[in-house]
């Protein structure tokens, strides 16, 4: 026997049987013998008439302490196994909680529908009123097993009621195959919250799904543990019966799929050429042909639709958009093919992106005179603004180069990257905003020449506030620059996947093919960073590694062509604009948010003005999450959603509308729900063993639907008739106002028997 509403509320009762004697106790009259000469001429009352008063008073007592007890065994429900009478194969009512699998995979075919068509059908099926398969008292419930289990009816419905019955069907109908993945065990769990609320004393949870084993957490015993409750008896609650109801897509069905989507470079600028790339993958077991790709900006399809002829079962195919942006702010592009395959969710790819209209970098000279001509950065500010004069004002990276005896009243935040290149010493007011500037999200690239002096590499090195936070920290070989003696020494690539030379590394021929090398500072990391590039001999000659949020690169050569032929050479100008991006990289990573993995959180930070009064998200099946707040931190306002399960384009909107908006978010699909493993035999019986499902039944196949849900037998006789009367919540009422009246009637008696006593006999009055 178990309890419906706890075995903890039924304890909690039973302490109330103690109240009686408590009263009993507190109201005992106590007295203290006094002896008194005129008392011990009265007669002794007769032993009689005091026995009878306590027996009523005990009798009067027991039955306030029975009636409390049974009240709280009634209220606790008490709930019996009726496994071997057939609980739910019996043709008493039933409360029936459904649990529908709304993940990605439902939304495979099984001939000319889905599965989850198909689940809607089985709801269909057993309230069907013409012919419902659940009688008069039974009561059903609905439970949407997505990434979190969401309850369609939060309490049971009775199946006789018509109007409940047909918006079920409605708000059933109404929905379309999720897009997300799902835990059965939680939803489950939720399912068994619901249907004890229902007022039948059989439980049955029947889940229909496609038994992915992504889904069911096979050995996660904790989870299943949680889904069919806990009991401190046996372990586990057993008056819920748990069965399976097995859907199978189609086999042979063809299915491709666009995953992938790229975009190149990772810092688009306007007026920049950019490639968006899709892998065209094919999961079925047929070959299929005339694939059609299409490719939208902003909701806008773009250019002649591309054609793929075949691509064979296991085979992919990657497509290549190019596209030149002439408007800066937030953008979305979007890959789909209109084939008609197994799954439609994977069919699309959809990613998010800024456009930029600038970034702002500093450049620190070591010049210390006063002349603006800055000839040690000449390159590299033509590096940075690769263009004609008359477009210097509209390239993507815009560079201000000030003296060093200058820079210590800059404002370091109006600058995504600070250079400082060949700065013989940094004065103190720069070197104290340098640490807090690039842990915040800021870059720093270091550029060592002929001014460089030891001195300044060493305050690096060097944190007052915080002695194991620095920004760069080596030993020198040498305290002046090696110089090589004879030819010049050739550069190697150490780190080909660095964001700073991924591009320059990915080129067919040595990208680096007769780049040289003549001086540089000979350098041996302390601490841990990353060596990029370095001489033949070993040498670091880029460095970098990340510091806080930000980053610092440390170039052991210099810019000026003095100490190397690296302006000269064609991969120059894409190395300088590679390494600022990646300084910069923080600060544009606030913006573009390109693929997030679904489950990701959306991270959206913002100016300190205007201030951020609420956001507004509209998620890919667009409805909105509206009333959102935005914290304000490190001066600035900071945003993150953390419900980004559901694949596709999602929009923020801000209040107030000064902000630019709207900022736009892609979220891929659950590559897990494109698993197409089924649970096996060992995994029915790990369920079977940890009793996690019902015994009888625990896979239902669609011809033992209606023979599990009504059954042949039921609880019989004379003992179980009268135990489902006790048990009804009407007995309750009766067995409350009757015991009051018992109570009432026997206090009534007790009262009289006090006035009836016989004082003569009890010598209270003389004898005539």
């Amino acid at each position: 026997m178990t309890f419906l509403m706890g075995s903890t509320l039924l304890m909690a009762g039973l302490l109330s049987v103690s109240i009686p004697i408590i009263i009993h106790l507190l109201h005992r009259q106590k007295t203290t013998p006094l002896r008194w000469g005129a008392m011990m001429f009265l007669k002794e009352s007769a032993l009689q008439m005091k026995r009878r008063k306590n027996i009523d008073q005990w009798l009067l007592l027991l039955l306030r302490m029975l009636v409390l007890a049974f009240l709280a065994w009634l209220l606790a429900r008490p709930l019996f196994d009726f496994s071997k009478h057939g609980s739910a194969a019996s043709k008493q009512p039933v409360d029936l909680a459904i649990v529908i699998d709304h993940s990605m995979s439902m939304g495979r075919h099984a001939g000319d529908h889905t599965l989850f068509e198909e689940a809607q059908g089985v709801v269909d099926k057993l309230t069907d009123p013409q012919n419902p398969i659940l009688r008069n008292g039974c009561t059903v419930s609905v439970i949407l097993a997505e990434h979190r289990p969401r309850k369609l009816t939060p309490v049971p419905l009775q199946v006789n009621n018509s109007a409940s019955m047909t918006q079920l069907h409605a708000d059933i109908h109404a929905l379309k195959p999720g897009t997300t993945d799902c835990t059965i065990p939680e939803a489950i769990e939720a399912a068994r919250e619901v249907v004890n609320h229902g007022p039948n004393l059989a439980k049955v949870v029947l889940v229909v799904s496609d038994e992915q084993k992504t889904n069911w957490s096979i050995g996660d015993f904790a989870a299943w543990q949680r889904a069919v409750g806990e009991d401190a008896a046996n372990g586990l609650d057993k008056h819920v019966e748990i069965h399976s109801y097995p859907l199978a897509a189609d086999q042979n069905s063809s299915n491709i799929s666009v995953e992938g989507l790229t975009v190149s470079p990772n810092t688009v600028g306007i007026n920049r050429p950019v490639q968006v790339t899709a892998k065209i993958s094919n999961s079925g077991p047929k070959d299929v042909n005339a694939i059609n790709i299409h490719f939208s900006v902003n909701g806008k399809e773009q250019g002649a639709v591309q054609t793929i002829p075949t691509l064979s079962s296991g085979q992919s195919a990657t497509i290549r958009f190019d596209r030149t942006f002439t408007t800066a702010g937030s953008t979305h592009v979007r890959v789909w093919t209109d084939v008609v395959d197994a799954l439609a969710a994977d069919n699309e790819a959809v990613a998010a992106f800024h456009v930029w209209q600038s970034l702002p970098i500093l450049v620190i000279d070591g010049q210390l005179t006063s002349n603006k001509d800055f000839k040690s950065s000449m390159f590299l500010d033509l590096a940075m603004q690769p263009v004609e004069i008359d477009q210097v004002k509209t390239a993507l990276i815009q560079p201000k180069t000030v003296g060093v005896a200058d820079s210590a009243g800059m404002n370091l935040n109006d600058y995504y990257a600070v250079v400082l290149n060949d700065v013989p010493q940094i004065p103190p007011q720069l070197q104290a905003k340098l640490g807090d500037y690039v842990s915040s999200g800021h870059g720093l690239w270091v550029i060592l020449g002929a001014r460089t002096s030891p001195k300044m590499l060493a305050s690096l090195g060097r944190n007052e506030i915080d002695p194991d936070h620095i920004l760069f920290s080596a030993d020198l070989k040498q305290p002046t620059p090696h110089e090589e003696k004879g030819a010049p020494a050739s550069v190697e690539i150490k780190e080909p996947n660095n964001p700073m030379v991924r591009i320059v590394a990915s080129s067919q021929q040595n990208a680096l093919n007769g780049a040289v090398a003549q001086k540089w500072w000979q350098l041996v990391p302390k601490d841990d960073s990353q060596v990029v590039l370095a001489s033949t001999s070993g040498d670091p000659l880029i460095l970098s590694r990340p510091f806080g949020s930000g980053q610092v690169v440390v170039w052991a050569t210099s810019v000026d062509g003095n100490w190397n032929n690296w302006h000269i050479m064609p991969n120059f100008v894409p190395l300088v604009n590679e390494t600022i991006y990646q300084l910069s990289a923080a600060q544009t990573r606030q913006h573009n948010s390109g693929n997030i993995e679904a489950g990701g959180a959306i991270a959206w930070a913002g100016p300190p003005t205007p201030a951020v009064q609420s956001v507004d998200v509209t998620l890919p099946d667009g409805t909105v999450d509206g009333g959102r707040k935005a914290n304000f931190r490190g001066g600035q306002y900071e945003f993150t959603y953390s419900n980004a399960f559901m694949p596709g384009l999602y929009q923020l909107r801000f209040t107030p509308t000064e902000i630019p908006q709207p900022v736009f978010y892609g979220v891929g699909i659950d590559h897990r729900e494109l698993d197409p493993a089924k649970l096996s035999g060992d995994d029915m019986k790990w369920l079977d063993k940890g009793k996690f499902l019902s015994t009888d039944y625990s896979q239902i196949q669609p011809d033992q639907l209606e023979q599990v849900m009504t059954g042949v037998g039921e609880p019989s006789g004379f003992w179980w008739k009268l135990l489902a009367i006790l048990l009804s919540w009407k007995t309750l009422a009766i067995l409350v106002v009757a015991s009051l009246f018992a109570e009432t009637l026997m206090t009534y008696f007790m009262t009289g028997l006090q006035k009836n006593i016989d004082v003569a006999g009890a010598g209270l009055v003389p004898k005539v």
